[in-house]
């Protein structure tokens, strides 16, 4: 199995992000553990399920929920059941995606924003539809958050995402299909374990109103209520990111695409995305009538219920 033992995890997070891990998050040091011991009994009673289950994992998903066992629950079913979908997301790793990487479709920008989030650029216009399927995209955003997941300091803080409409074209919009928007968002919403704090769109094309009429239903309420949009006022971005930190394409100083050590070591470990891969559902029916418990768990005794933390 990837990752640590239990009693070899140490918390990474500066003294002021575990405060913030605390206030924002209910993330207690004293009862970390047995809210990943528990977590940990809920998951390897799914049947069917062959969950990843060591602490950085699990950490990553609480803290994406607050902690909140029922809510984290449901996210890691919902990660696996998009694995599952063997069409789109079956053996995925960085090297099938090259293609959209090499393209500087998405960028993780080398500085954090004024909260801490980690920046992630996407540049709607770089995508040839022409050239590429619109789910090569989607697969290469997948990947990305995942991997900028594994960082503590990110799961605390969450990411701030760019969205860069500039030398967006009307075949763009047709290639973003209605479903194609729903599977966008669900990764974004409801599949990777990250906290969204911020959405930007930059450089709206004539043609948005019709596009966010298509994408806006499929938000839910907390990420409408995050987005800003600039047009082509990018200063506006500097509310919360500062010019210097930002590519020039977008109103900043720093050149576009300026990740590259990020994007070296990303191409080259697609071992350890293998080594997920081995993990998911397994030739069952989810939450089955037979195996499922009032409480919504499948198989679960003595765990059901909702519940926000341990009681100790």
């Amino acid at each position: 199995m990837p990752g640590i033992k239990d009693e070899q995890y140490k918390c990474s997070l500066s003294p002021a992000t575990l405060e913030k891990a605390r206030r924002e998050l209910s993330e207690d040091p004293d009862t970390r553990l047995l809210e990943v011991k528990n977590l940990r009994k809920r998951l390897e009673k799914v049947p069917g399920l062959r969950a990843r289950t060591d602490i950085q994992f699990l950490l990553a998903f609480l803290r994406a929920r607050k902690f909140d066992q029922e809510r984290t629950f449901a996210l890691i079913k919902n990660h696996y059941q998009t694995r599952k979908d063997t069409e789109r997301f079956c053996d995925l790793k960085p090297s099938v995606v090259k293609h959209i990487v090499d393209e500087g479709h998405i960028e993780v920008l080398p500085d954090r924003n004024k909260e801490g989030c980690r920046v992630v650029v996407i540049r709607v216009g770089s995508y040839e539809p022409d050239r590429y399927p619109i789910m090569d995209a989607m697969r290469a955003m997948y990947l990305t958050l995942m991997d900028i997941s594994k960082d503590e300091e990110t799961q605390v803080h969450g990411v701030q995402f760019i969205i860069d409409f500039a030398n967006t074209v009307w075949k763009h919009y047709t290639a973003f299909t209605p479903s194609v928007a729903k599977i966008c968002f669900s990764i974004i919403q409801d599949v990777v374990p990250l906290r969204m704090r911020r959405l930007d769109y930059v450089h709206e094309p004539s043609f948005f109103d019709t596009f966010f009429a298509v994408i806006k239903p499929i938000m839910n309420t907390k990420m409408v209520s995050r987005l800003h949009l600039h047009g082509n006022k990018v200063e506006g971005l500097h509310d919360a990111i500062p010019p210097h930190q930002l590519p020039t394409d977008i109103g900043g100083k720093q050149p576009p695409n300026n990740d590259k050590e990020r994007v070296e070591n990303f191409l080259s470990s697609d071992s350890l995305f293998e080594e997920d891969n081995k993990y998911g559902y397994v030739n069952m029916a989810l939450n089955s009538e037979q195996t499922t418990s009032r409480s919504g768990d499948a198989g679960i005794e003595g765990l059901g219920g909702t519940f926000r933390k341990l009681d100790i």
